[in-house]
């Protein structure tokens, strides 16, 4: 794992949707023996001096339950209809409340399972090395989460709404974000036929 020396990063884990597309709770989908939220919980775990919160929203009392024990901080977002946006910042809002000295966060999404704790390791690597750019992932035909944005980003983040994710500020600041390749393991989990076909190639 990277040493970080003396920066404090905040992982935001993005799990408030309702998996309208789904047609259940994607949160809950078994994963590896775990869930998918669990699973995402317990890489991020695995990170040295790195603080979680994880944001919900829909099926917010059925999804608590399952990760209270957690060493972790759970935030819920009344407002998670509006869309990722407003999800990235209640939760920057609710992280800088709590404690005000990050240097930065790190947004991931609850459905990119492939997205282990070796490639959050990557980008952390890469924020120590430039703790004043942005580090992104390099998905397939874009550029992405998870990606970690320094503390100078925290009040644009935490001005977001509705469906305007971080993609926006990715884009409006591109000259300034450095990519960290996904490796084809950035796929995000959308409907039942794309998990079935994860999960039976990555059981």
């Amino acid at each position: 794992m990277p040493i970080l020396q003396n920066h404090k990063i905040a992982h935001l884990i993005l799990a408030a949707g309702s998996s309208s597309r789904l047609g259940r709770p994607k949160q809950l989908l078994p994963w590896k023996g775990l869930t998918l939220i669990e699973h995402a919980i317990a890489q991020s775990l695995q990170l040295d001096q790195v603080s979680t919160y994880v944001v919900l929203g829909a099926y917010f009392d059925l999804i608590q339950k399952e990760i209270d024990d957690f060493p972790l901080t759970i935030v819920y977002n009344n407002d998670w209809k509006s869309g990722m946006g407003s999800s990235i910042s209640f939760g920057i809002k609710s992280i800088l409340q709590e404690n005000s000295s990050y240097d930065a966060v790190l947004i991931s999404l609850v459905d990119q399972p492939l997205l282990e704790a070796e490639h959050l390791s990557e980008l952390i690597s890469e924020f120590v090395k430039k703790p004043d750019q942005v580090i992104a992932t390099g998905l397939s035909k874009r550029v992405g989460v998870p990606a970690i944005f320094p503390s100078s980003y925290f009040e644009e983040l935490s001005k977001l709404k509705e469906d305007f994710g971080a993609r926006y500020i990715l884009k409006q600041y591109k000259e300034f974000v450095d990519v960290v390749s996904d490796s084809g393991k950035g796929i995000d989990i959308d409907t039942l036929e794309q998990y079935q076909i994860l999960s039976k190639n990555n059981t």
